[in-house]
């Protein structure tokens, strides 16, 4: 299974939809750095749009082009209610993040999403929570070199993302 299988796999269970009950070990959130133990706590009933690894994905293509350039996450759930980006999920089976350790291409969607997101959008709206996630194989997180990007990336920005109501943490794919 490549790492295009994977996330094909992981958006069909997504449009499968979430709820509590019966919820798939996937959407199991893994070191999450807030209270959100799997995508119902962060999701609820709310409704999303999903965006597949496609640059719609990104509403200010010329705003942090320093930051983002021309990536894009492998999975965006984008809330109806606010039509904001709410979760980037980026999925691994082998290759490590892009990048080095200290401007990864997570540490990049996490600072792309406190950027062009708000902690509560406008009007009050009780709005899907946001976060950044990285979905992969548990074998993945075993690399030394992906632990220690990995590891780097939760221990550098969790305390700013708990500043700012993100959160962050890993989805273990059992296949792949």
């Amino acid at each position: 299974m490549t790492e295009s299988h994977l996330v094909c796999r992981l958006c069909e269970m997504l449009r499968g939809g979430i709820a509590r009950v019966d919820m798939p070990s996937e959407f199991c959130i893994h070191n999450s750095t807030s209270d959100a133990r799997n995508l119902f706590d962060l999701i609820g009933d709310r409704e999303f749009h999903l965006i597949k690894d496609d640059n719609r994905f990104n509403p200010c293509p010329t705003f942090m082009v320093d930051i983002i350039g021309g990536m894009i996450p492998d999975i965006v759930l984008r809330s109806k209610a606010s039509n904001e980006n709410r979760i980037y999920i980026e999925v691994k089976k082998t290759q490590r993040l892009r990048y080095d350790k200290v401007d990864s291409q997570i540490i990049r969607y996490f600072l792309h999403l406190l950027a062009t997101t708000q902690s509560r959008p406008l009007g009050g709206t009780d709005d899907i929570r946001r976060a950044v996630l990285l979905a992969a194989p548990p074998s993945w997180f075993a690399v030394n070199t992906n632990h220690a990007a990995w590891t780097y990336f939760l221990e550098t920005y969790s305390p700013l993302a708990s500043c700012f109501g993100v959160t962050l943490g890993e989805l273990h794919l059992p296949y792949g």
